[in-house]
């Protein structure tokens, strides 16, 4: 039996939240799903019920758009394929008629084997993300709500989680805040239909409808506290289900006292001896055909961009970043969240990027994309961001410190699954544990044993003031301890590194502790800084300069790089540097828009006790300062690619390699430099954005650096 094809029909009115349909509404209800790859939308206005002249279906299903996953991003996103995106950007045509004649039209999703879907959000950010597309996308289209089907997302692929309990609970939540007086229906089948509570709240408290999954058969679903009326017991395949079990289900329905009959794949032929075999019984009229079936042209492909985020947050302006697809160009809008009115950024710009100035400090933000093909793409809507405080401050000027309570910060979700990562930044413990089990939580995912990569002090037959870097590998956390235990009150840079080979600790630049170790570290959750498992655990003292890596970080880039990392950097996937000094908001100078979110915290938090100082490339360590070696310097920067790049190396550095790599990685040119200026002629670069890594002879230095070509 085939188990649906429709993205869960967000059918019906919004009985409980008041929602009025047109003045025709049946009892029950009908709700149609109409499959857009093949069929047209508009042929569910084409029926009505013979005697009272009323339209058959209420609500009407697109079905469907896709929940994708953006793997660069570790993000799920709304996709819209080529025949939903001729009907969204269409809506003129194929939606309105509907709801014209007082039908409500709504957008079915449904999972694409990517990994995502609406049961395995790792956080509440992450299914307030999605929520909001779904909002800005009802909201831009003119939708009347979304409904949702919980099928072929295929969990756990490209490095996604397994189903949870929450994830279902917290995005009908999330999404009714947004959307109050849209509809929002379940198709009642896969994990979800097992996931409808979750800490004291229920799915069935924020959605309309829901209706049986399994066609041809007859089975209310258990959605609390949902009542009869806002519940198809039955489910109807035109064309599959036959009529004497068409009018069997319309039978029970009605005796049933049910308020709501399900409709699956209205097709572009006459249907009207099928629908009234169930009409004759749910209202006592046959169904005619009203108007002219429509045929279906399919729609032409042109995908939205992804890869999207916001980076070079000054409180006034904002830079927004994407991938290409193909050679198209991209029309850009933004908005304050509090608005309904977008402003238009740029229009058919053939960019990865675009900065937008005029922004209102500590403002929440939304923007939106799209690629012009011979059509238009569907909008695709970016994570919200913040404009920030708009103040700059020097580089290392602040720390942020945490009480070991209350305060914490959370990044959402950080997918670090793989063979290497790195954690690093620096801690000054005020104190350690106590109490068992004198665990002080650094930072880090913890979902699981089988779900976790972090870094912490102390442990369960471990000393309190031990580092200790644990990994999930095949489903058992792996654990490495530190030989050096800390002192309170001290300053220490903290790193630790997997390859996929070894698990490494080092302290202040130095290798303290190594175990041999092979397999994927399964990471996909919840970053947090100060912060695992439970508030007993988290950490009290200072932190500065906190990074996450998606690779292992050699003892020369741990040693070399304590104080600062030049932007942009590879495989660097978070950097916070707790420069803002107020709030409670971290920006992320990785440019990947993982901002930490501070919990408890306020000005009394913020302090200029540092590990580095600013402006002298100090390093404080136990043994005492480091000096910090002289480093190249380039300019002009940004550079003509009609003019020259200088590229000044100090005389100990002599004979060092310059390697030059474009944006996706690849090294497009290596030279030997010798000490002093060196003029680099840019006839091998065109323009664009370029990473250089200068590496001395010795290994002593290894410097990156951002170079825009113009």
């Amino acid at each position: 039996m085939k188990k649906k094809s429709i993205f869960t029909a967000l059918t019906a009115i919004m009985l409980q939240c008041g929602s009025q349909l047109n003045a025709q509404q049946l009892n029950p209800t009908g709700i149609c799903y109409v499959e857009v790859n093949n069929n047209n939308l508009l042929n569910a206005g084409a029926y009505k019920l013979q005697t009272s002249n009323s339209y058959l279906f209420n609500v009407v299903n697109i079905f469907a758009a896709n929940i994708n996953y953006d793997t660069s991003r570790g993000r799920a996103y709304l996709y819209s394929n080529n025949n939903v995106t001729k009907v969204l950007t269409n809506a003129d045509t194929y939606i309105k008629p509907l709801q014209q004649k007082g039908m409500k039209v709504v957008l079915t999703i449904l999972g694409n084997h990517q990994g995502a879907g609406i049961c395995n959000f790792p956080t509440r950010e992450a299914a307030k993300d999605f929520a909001l597309q779904l909002a800005n996308t009802v909201n831009t289209y003119g939708l009347d709500g979304i409904d949702f089907d919980d099928e072929y997302s295929e969990y756990g692929q490209n490095g996604t989680g397994q189903p949870n309990d929450s994830s279902f609970v917290m995005l009908v939540q999330e999404l009714k805040a947004l959307l109050p007086d849209k509809i929002i229906s379940f198709y009642y089948y896969g994990p979800a239909a097992s996931r409808l509570s979750w800490n004291g709240a229920r799915v069935g408290d924020y959605v309309n409808y829901s209706w049986n999954a399994m066609y041809g058969t007859f089975s209310a679903p258990n959605v609390p506290p949902l009542t009869k009326a806002q519940i198809s017991p039955a489910a109807v395949w035109m064309g599959n289900t036959s009529n004497s079990t068409t009018t069997s289900l319309a039978t029970q329905t009605k005796n049933g006292g049910y308020g709501v009959f399900m409709w699956y794949d209205l097709h572009g032929t006459n249907e009207t001896a099928q629908l009234s075999a169930g009409t004759q019984t749910l209202y006592g009229q046959p169904t005619v055909l009203s108007g002219t079936l429509q045929s279906w042209t399919q729609g032409t492909n042109c995908d939205a961009p992804i890869g999207l985020y916001t980076s070079n947050l000054t409180g006034t302006s904002a830079k927004l970043n994407w991938s290409y697809v193909g050679t198209n160009t991209y029309d850009i809008d933004y908005k304050p969240a509090s608005s309904t009115t977008w402003t238009n950024a740029a229009s058919a710009l053939n960019s990865t990027s675009v900065t937008i100035s005029g922004l209102t400090a500590n403002t929440e933000y939304d923007w939106r994309i799209r690629t012009n093909c011979s059509v238009k793409s569907a909008y695709m809507f970016a994570p919200r961001f913040n404009s920030g405080s708009g103040t700059t401050t020097p580089t290392g000027s602040y720390s942020l410190s945490l009480d070991g309570s209350t305060e914490s910060g959370t990044a959402g979700n950080l997918t670090l699954s793989g063979s290497a990562l790195s954690f690093e930044g620096w801690i000054k413990p005020s104190s350690f544990k106590s109490a068992s089990p004198y665990i002080s939580s650094i930072m880090g995912t913890e979902v699981s044993d089988s779900n976790s990569a972090f870094l912490r002090l102390g442990d369960a037959g471990l000393a309190n003031n031990k580092l200790q870097f644990v990994v999930s590998i095949n489903n058992v956390q792996q654990k490495l301890a530190s030989a050096t235990a800390l002192n309170a009150n001290t300053w220490y840079h903290v790193a630790a590194t997997y390859d996929g080979s070894a698990m490494k600790l080092y302290i202040n630049g130095v290798l303290d502790a190594s175990k041999a170790q092979t397999g994927s570290v399964n990471s996909n959750g919840a970053f947090n800084v100060g912060y695992l498992y439970n508030t007993s655990r988290n950490f009290n003292g200072k932190v500065d300069e906190v990074r996450v890596w998606k690779r292992a970080l050699s003892q020369t880039e741990i040693s070399q790089n304590m104080c600062n990392v030049s932007v942009p950097a590879s495989s660097l996937s978070a950097y916070w540097k707790f420069n803002e000094g107020s709030g409670s908001t971290v920006q992320d100078s990785s440019g990947n828009g993982a901002s930490l979110t501070l919990t408890g915290v306020d000005s009394s938090n913020w302090g200029t006790d540092l590990p580095c100082t600013a402006g002298t490339s100090k390093l404080a360590r136990n043994a005492g300062e480091i000096n910090v070696k002289n480093q190249i310097k380039l300019y002009p920067n940004p550079v003509n690619k009609s003019s020259s790049l200088t590229v000044t190396v100090p005389d100990e550095y002599n004979r060092g390699k310059l390697t030059i790599y474009n944006f996706n990685g690849k090294a497009v040119d290596v030279k030997s430099l010798n000490a002093g200026d060196n003029l680099y002629e840019l006839t091998r670069l065109g323009e664009g954005n370029y990473i250089l890594q200068f590496e001395s002879k010795d290994g002593s230095l290894k410097q990156t650096e951002q170079l825009m070509v113009k």
